[in-house]
């Protein structure tokens, strides 16, 4: 037996989109915190730095993080700007 497939709501589809990259903004803000404080903290005991590098990954990890954020932000106005919405055209 073969069902029809019904066609996808456009405004559902672009509502699991945003989802999709909200959620994945959310894994890279974390990962690039992480990735930069750890990254510095490594390079610390290497060079028997403690704790300057550490505070330069991090605060070099935030940068990423808010630069993800931005990057993303952009993506969704330019969305938003791009959709006339409802309403008389």
């Amino acid at each position: 037996m073969i069902t029809e497939r019904r066609p996808i709501d456009p405004n559902a589809k672009k509502m699991w989109r945003i989802a999709g990259t909200t959620g994945a903004v959310g894994i890279e803000i974390a990962a690039a915190i992480c990735i930069g404080y750890l990254g510095g903290h490594y390079l610390d005991h290497k060079l028997g730095t403690q704790p300057w590098l550490s505070y330069i990954g991090l605060l070099a990890g935030i940068g990423a993080a808010v630069k993800a954020l931005v990057r993303v932000s952009r993506d969704y106005q330019r969305g938003r700007d791009d959709d006339p919405g409802p309403g008389p055209h």
